[in-house]
């Protein structure tokens, strides 16, 4: 999962229950989902058979019925519901306008709808979407209900104390089915969706109706007829074969050469649940998932004056979420700098602990600094060997004299010492090749019968 698709499940994170009903024209379909945060499960279905839609009181009361007793029997909180009425019901019509229509789309369509539609404006309601067609064109799909059929199941459903927020085609639900279940945020989808003699040719892609057409069962039953249709719609949508996943749903076997992918009919992945979901309850299924904000497919033929906070936006839950998360950031965030605060208050403890210690290794350095220095200078000039000097000075000096120091600088050697006659050690030292330059470098004085003298000589290199 993306970064995008997190945060778009974030802002549908809720703690709610959702109520799909699904009523076809041989059965109705209940799901009842429960959604904690992310996790959303199956918690109860069922399926119960109808009479046929020409006993119409006996149909209402086995609706009615049905309805209740699933309600009562699971205790279900109705107040997210979404009701999904048969195609046959439905009229849709695909329109062109210019460009500019779309910023006042739905006051042009109020205007236009009675030319669009062959019923009177306030016996019908109406949702649509649009898409641009070019430059200068905008492509619109209309899609009604009428009052009449809007009010019957209503007024039906109320007797049970539902009110529903949404009431869609099972092509959309079954859209919004696979692409909860299988992640499917984009592509071209098609659905093939038989309800009883007819079936509704439906193609979705990324989020949005683009066309959905109503044929007779018995036309499609010729072989190669549903090819056909489908061929019609793909070009009309420019839409190309291999780019379609095209699905099947109570189809009874239409012939075909097309490839069905099988519906996913049991819960995978996101979707929990402790028994398979059977494809009869697919539609419902689909519809209480956008009874619970998991929706993908922006369609409602319900009146606006009947739907109750369909729209909500941003649930409470997700509120609530968000405001925990900031305020464990707050605390994560206090928590850390309380953190590098003791640690830096650790650390300058630890800096004055070791100051003695690190001014003892500055001194050692220094003095290490000072013995460097000076075994640089008394190696500096090292292209002889002192002990050869050394050796040297005590052949050349008589044995009657001493020395009491010897220093050797920068090529020049320095001596003090006592002696019978001073400048007999002058004497042989000029006569060395080593030494040049030999000088008294102070007077010499006697002390007994010995002469003390300072002398200074250069070293030949």
């Amino acid at each position: 999962m993306t970064g995008a698709e997190f945060v778009q499940r974030l802002r549908r994170a809720d703690l709610v229950d959702g109520l799909g009903i699904y009523v076809g024209p041989s059965a109705i379909a209940l799901a009842h989902l429960r959604k904690r945060m992310l996790r959303v499960s199956v918690e109860s279905t069922a399926v119960v058979p109808l009479p046929k839609a020409s006993e119409g009181p006996a149909r209402q009361q086995a609706v009615l019925a049905a309805l209740r007793g699933f309600v009562q029997e699971h205790r279900i909180d109705t107040r997210r519901t979404s009701l999904v009425l048969p195609r046959s019901f439905a009229m849709f019509n695909r329109v062109l306008l210019p460009a500019a229509a779309s910023e006042n789309l739905a006051q042009v369509l109020e205007y236009e709808l009675e030319n669009l539609i062959p019923i009177p404006r306030d016996e019908v309601h109406y949702d649509f979407s649009w898409r641009p067609h070019g430059e200068e064109r905008i492509e619109v799909l209309l899609m009604c209900l009428p009052r009449v059929v809007i009010r019957e199941y209503l007024d039906l459903l109320a007797q049970a104390d539902v009110r529903p927020r949404r009431i869609v085609l099972a092509s959309v639900t079954l859209a919004e089915y696979v692409a909860f279940c299988e992640n499917r945020s984009g592509g071209v989808t098609g659905f093939v969706v038989g309800e009883g003699e007819d079936v509704e040719v439906a193609l979705v892609r990324d989020g949005r109706l683009l066309t959905s057409q109503l044929v007779p069962a018995a036309r499609l039953e010729a072989q190669g007829g549903l090819e056909r249709c489908l061929t019609r719609l793909l070009d009309e949508e420019q839409v190309a074969e291999d780019d379609l996943t095209l699905y099947g749903w109570g189809t009874n076997g239409t012939a075909t050469r097309l490839p069905f992918t099988e519906l996913p009919c049991a819960p995978p992945g996101r979707l929990d649940g402790d028994a398979m979901v059977a494809p009869d309850l697919l539609p419902a299924v689909g519809a209480a998932l956008g009874a619970v904000r998991e929706g993908s497919v922006p369609v409602n033929l319900l009146p606006a004056e009947e739907r109750r906070g369909t729209e909500e936006g941003i649930s409470l839950a997700t509120l609530a979420l968000v405001g925990l998360m900031a305020l464990l950031l707050v605390v994560w965030g206090a928590s850390a700098l309380i953190k590098d605060q003791l640690l830096l208050r650790t650390v300058n403890a630890q800096v004055v602990e070791m100051q003695p210690r690190i001014e003892e290794v500055r001194r050692l350095q220094d003095e290490i600094a000072s013995l460097q220095s000076q075994i640089e200078i008394l190696s500096e000039g090292d292209d002889f060997q002192a002990t050869e000097l050394v050796r040297e000075l005590t052949e050349l000096i008589p044995t009657d004299a001493y020395l009491t120091t010897l220093t050797l600088r920068e090529g020049r050697v320095t001596m003090d010492g006592h002696a019978k006659s001073a400048s007999d050690i002058i004497t042989a030292l000029d006569k060395a090749k080593r030494f040049k330059k030999v000088r008294f470098s102070s007077p010499t004085t006697r002390a007994g019968d010995r002469e003390r003298f300072a002398l200074v000589a250069e070293v030949a290199r």
